[in-house]
């Protein structure tokens, strides 16, 4: 199978970098506004009077409208484009941030988490398919983990924001001001981002066949290795600074700073694991999935945070969750990447990465849940970690077995 890259992208230009570093700012973006609850979430609990489930349920808020959204939002991405759906979905969510900040009671703050997951719904096909239509096959894996990179750039960003925004000001100040860095964000874009851009061609010549991505046993290792590496994700943005406070028994202000600490480590580790990866597929027949080598490896490597109950020292915690970040985020690039490699219907790459992303935020929307039942259960993190462990490990022996062939978005046809 060839790569058969879209019209414009045949002779790539420096303008592309320009481009990288837009998705990658609304990657940071993205994710600086879900670490801004997870260091305000003490503060939110205590004004409205939460207990540690209550938190969870508040934690995973902005997944139910974002796990439910994610396909549908997808498909409305390959019809409207990148361009438009960019400045939509960023200003969408940016508005319940600022929202967010004026809400009065615990039910109208959730309504506004629900508003954000909406918006960030497409956030990761947008990102998926920008990447896919402008980067050469030779770019493809490091600038996608770079895209995933914002994740623990994001968190380490907004955590260290938010905690000095909460300590001088309060956490409706810190959400008010990271909506308007959004829409900020979302000005750039509109006038930055070309118009005809390389998403469309005047119109859809293709419709996403579900039943044959389902018979596609490609498509489903790609899922499985998805929703582990999303587990540990999602469970780490939500809960990280509450665990350091836990653990290493610190202060709001000493919590957000090591949380920030943590992502940043993670986020210069998987720039160098996402270029180190690439240098391993070099060479290898893409299409027929050998980069899922990569993932399983990261998969394991990330596996390490089970040893976190046996650190001590906050060198040691904070070390360990660095790297284990470090290896979640560059896995999940790693995957997207097989996901681009392996699919044969190129134009259909942000339906096919809404329809993963369901998938895998659907598990990833139990993590910050049950860990918040398991905290209130056991009093601390011990089998949230193992939990993680064992799916960070299966996710790595499924990457190795299953994606091994083409995935076709749609009917394949037939010679008569």
């Amino acid at each position: 199978m060839q790569d058969t890259s879209p019209p414009l992208q045949e002779a790539p230009t420096r303008f592309r970098f320009v481009i990288y570093a837009l998705i990658i700012a609304m990657c940071v973006v993205c994710y600086g506004d879900r670490a801004a609850l997870s260091v305000a979430m003490p503060s939110i609990a205590t004004e409205f009077g939460l207990t540690s489930g209550q938190t969870g349920w508040v934690l995973s808020s902005f997944l139910w409208s974002y796990f439910i959204l994610n396909l549908p939002s997808a498909i409305l991405l390959d019809r409207l484009g990148t361009r438009v759906m960019g400045v939509l979905a960023v200003t969408l969510w940016s508005m319940a941030m600022i929202l967010g900040s004026l809400s009065a009671s615990i039910g109208a703050f959730i309504a506004t988490r629900v508003l954000l997951g909406i918006g960030e719904a497409p956030a990761f096909p947008l990102g998926n398919k920008v990447v896919r239509l402008w980067a050469p096959v030779r770019e493809r894996g490091a600038v996608m983990t770079a895209f995933v990179c914002g994740i623990p750039i994001g968190l380490a960003c907004g955590a260290a924001a938010s905690t000095w925004l909460i300590t001088c000001f309060g956490w409706r100040t810190a959400f008010a001001s990271l909506g308007v860095m959004g829409l900020l964000w979302a000005a750039c874009w509109l006038f930055i981002s070309p118009r005809g851009d390389k998403a469309r061609d005047g119109k859809i010549v293709a419709v996403l066949s579900v039943p044959t991505l389902f018979r596609c046993r490609a498509f489903w290792g790609i899922v499985i290795s998805q929703c582990c590496a999303n587990y540990a994700n999602f469970l780490l943005m939500s809960w990280m600074p509450i665990m350091l406070r836990d653990i290493l028994h610190l202060s709001l202000a000493q919590s957000g700073t090591y949380t920030a600490c943590a992502n940043l480590g993670a986020a210069l580790l998987s720039l160098v694991a996402g270029k180190c990866g690439e240098y391993f597929v070099s060479g290898h027949a893409l299409a027929r999935g050998e980069r899922r080598r990569v993932v399983s490896l990261y998969l394991v490597l990330a596996s390490v945070m089970g040893f976190l109950p046996f650190c001590h020292t906050t060198l040691s915690v904070v070390g360990l969750l660095a790297f284990s970040l470090a290896f979640v985020a560059a896995a999940d690039g790693a995957n997207m990447a097989l996901l681009a490699d392996l699919l044969v219907d190129h134009e259909l790459l942000g339906s096919v990465t809404g329809l993963t992303m369901t998938f895998s935020n659907g598990i990833g929307i139990l993590a910050p849940i049950m860990t918040g039942y398991l905290l209130q259960g056991t009093g601390s993190f011990h089998a949230v970690f193992y939990i993680m462990t064992t799916l960070l490990l299966l996710g790595a022996l499924n990457a190795l077995i299953l994606p091994r062939s083409a995935v076709h978005a749609r009917p394949v046809q037939t010679a008569p």
